[in-house]
């Protein structure tokens, strides 16, 4: 018995190892060749195994695999961003840590480029895993903007702020997933910002 589950467990071992294989191998070749020249051919050969077994653990193909990788890739910048918002008690510091979670996420062009990249062709394809981060970050900093700004702001200004400061984090994400050594000056304009809101009454 003991044998048997312990076969079981090294084979579930190598379904993961192949699965997460495929999706390396997917990154690299969308690294290269972009949303366009990306191809379950290409990727096959990059990962030295047969479309039909890319096909077995992706049965929509590109379409499935793509959901997959931007979900894992949420998943990482949300554990990033859990562990980086409990390192500080100052609701400020939370959101500007959360903000250099994600461009350091964005500098790895395995990550940045693909989870940067929503094309027309691409959004219907990652409609049901996109945006979790974005509405994460939203309560998050709308939480913390009540707590620097205790009865200056209505709940819907807070909401409307933090969904302000999270779409220039996305812009900040985008840029640094092209261009990576600009991240240092992106993390200064961000605490900024995010100083200059935290430290006014709004009227």
């Amino acid at each position: 018995m003991a044998r048997g589950a312990e076969r079981l467990s090294l084979r579930e071992r190598n379904k993961l190892r192949t699965r997460q294989e495929i999706l390396d191998a997917t990154l690299e070749v969308f690294n290269e060749d972009g949303f366009t020249g990306t191809s379950i051919d290409k990727i096959a050969e990059l990962g030295g195994i047969s479309k039909g077994t890319v096909y077995v653990y992706f049965p929509d193909g590109l379409n499935d695999i793509y959901r997959e990788l931007y979900a894992d890739i949420t998943e990482r910048l949300l554990k990033a961003t859990k562990k980086a918002r409990a390192e500080t008690s100052d609701p400020a510091k939370r959101i500007v840590a959360m903000a250099e979670a994600l461009l350091k996420l964005s500098e790895v062009p395995s990550f940045g480029r693909f989870y940067a990249v929503l094309s027309p062709e691409l959004r219907p394809v990652l409609a049901p895993v996109v945006g979790q981060a974005s509405k994460r970050f939203v309560t998050f900093i709308a939480a913390d903007l009540e707590e620097a700004l205790p009865g200056a702001a209505s709940e819907e200004e807070r909401m409307a702020m933090a969904e302000l400061i999270v779409g220039s984090m996305r812009e900040a994400a985008r840029i640094v997933s092209e261009t990576p050594n600009r991240n240092g000056s992106l993390v200064m304009a961000l605490r900024r910002i995010v100083g200059a809101v935290t430290s006014e009454t709004v009227r």
